[in-house]
């Protein structure tokens, strides 16, 4: 699935993040000399992990951390819930877009809304893991995907770069299947088009929507709510200008043919750079099309998982967890993350990207125009699913619009 490989990309790099800290070189250790053990589960695994770890323990000779694996995604999530109900809690934790529901509902995470280490937070972050006014954890980076496109086979069209507009994209797609060029290319075997989510997002802040209130909705109804954006997107099957047979090509298959010049355009996301470099292309990366003039511009695209503290920690654990976050938000931690790759999303922390996603990161990251669908929604699992076989159906032309998001809300309405 693509938004699986998405996560997995970028969760290779969330061992990263986070604030100037204060935290002197005394820990948090007991009158006796001992140490407080802090343990910590994560979903990177020890070797993302240890530089960390090593240099917070370094500044906090008094704290222990006694780390954890286990690796993305339902894996995780059935670690981290066999440990909480069995009492054997970690301290610091990972919480994301498939536990938070569950996480902040049995009251197992911190409310960490008034800490100082997320006064840098920026709000889309906190967005992420907020309920009822409340944030959760401290996501500290965030990605966004765009078009990726050839500059040599946009040019046999007459083409610079990508138009601003939705309409301008797909007058762009008409002039290159003109010029025998096959326009732009998408993966729906791996998971559902990044374009619907991105004009979502705009759709969502046109309609002043509080994307944190979508989870408690009842009933829960992503298709008619995605209805608008989705119906935009298929303009580009409806006109025949890409391939019904996305239902078959993966990811990975879609950059292929855009490295062998075989396509002008695809959507992807910052993971894939680094190959599409290597391949010696001349090419730019645009942020998504707007799907209607006057929107804000908005891209697929999600906060990093973020950090959480256990709810029922107190004393020196605690002082040790706060202590963990805060390093976990400073200048050194955020440089080692924005080093593996990482956009850092800290207010008052200057990140450098590649400069092929510098637009994207300017237009959607720092200021959080990015939307991602499950983030926002109860059950993100049967909701990626659902969607999953009934945008398959929508693309092979089996469905029609209404069918589709009919299909997405009556099993979202079914799941208890």
């Amino acid at each position: 699935m693509k938004l699986k490989r998405a996560w997995k990309g970028i969760a290779a790099a969330l061992g990263v993040g986070v604030l100037v800290s204060a935290m002197g070189a005394c820990g948090a250790g007991g009158a006796d000399g001992s140490k407080t053990t802090l343990t910590f589960l994560s979903w990177n695994n020890e070797q993302v992990m240890r530089p960390y770890i090593d240099q917070f323990e370094q500044q906090n000779p008094g704290i222990k951390v006694d780390f954890s694996y286990s690796p993305p995604t339902p894996e995780y999530i059935q670690t981290l819930q066999t440990r909480l109900v069995g009492n054997q809690a970690p301290d610091v934790f990972i919480i994301t877009s498939e536990n938070k529901a569950d996480l902040i509902k049995n009251g197992y995470v911190r409310d960490l809304t008034n800490e100082p280490f997320m006064r840098n937070i920026s709000q889309a972050n906190k967005d992420f893991v907020s309920h009822e006014g409340k944030v959760y954890g401290m996501s500290v980076s965030s990605w966004a995907s765009g078009i990726v496109y050839n500059k040599d086979l946009l040019a046999k069209a007459g083409a610079k770069e990508v138009p601003e507009t939705w309409d301008g994209f797909l007058q762009l797609c008409k002039k290159l299947k003109a010029a025998g060029v096959t326009p732009f290319l998408e993966s729906t075997a791996d998971g559902p088009s990044r374009i619907p989510d991105a004009f979502m997002g705009s759709q969502f802040d046109r309609d002043k929507v509080d994307v944190t209130s979508l989870i408690d909705r009842r009933p829960q109804k992503p298709g008619s709510d995605q209805r608008e954006a989705a119906a935009a997107w298929m303009k580009l099957y409806d006109q025949g200008l890409v391939t019904r047979d996305t239902v078959g090509i993966s990811g990975d298959d879609m950059k292929t043919q855009f490295i062998n010049g075989q396509v002008a355009m695809i959507c992807t996301g910052p993971w894939d750079l680094p190959s599409i470099a290597q391949a010696g292309l001349k090419y730019g990366m645009a942020p998504m099309p707007l799907m209607e003039k006057g929107m804000v511009n908005y891209a697929q695209g999600s906060p990093s998982p973020a950090y959480a503290i256990y709810s029922h920690l107190k004393g020196d654990k605690l002082k040790a967890a706060r202590k963990f976050l805060t390093f976990m938000d400073s200048h050194w931690a955020l440089q080692r993350s924005a080093d593996n790759g990482d956009a850092i999303t800290v207010q008052g922390f200057k990140a450098k990207v590649k400069p092929e996603y510098e637009q994207v990161y300017r237009a959607n990251v720092q200021p959080g125009h990015y939307f991602l669908l499950m983030n926002f929604y109860a059950k993100p699992d049967v909701l990626t699913t659902v969607r999953q076989s009934e945008t398959q159906q929508l693309v092979q032309g089996s469905i029609n619009l209404d069918q589709w998001a009919k299909a997405i809300d009556d099993k979202m309405a079914s799941v208890k």
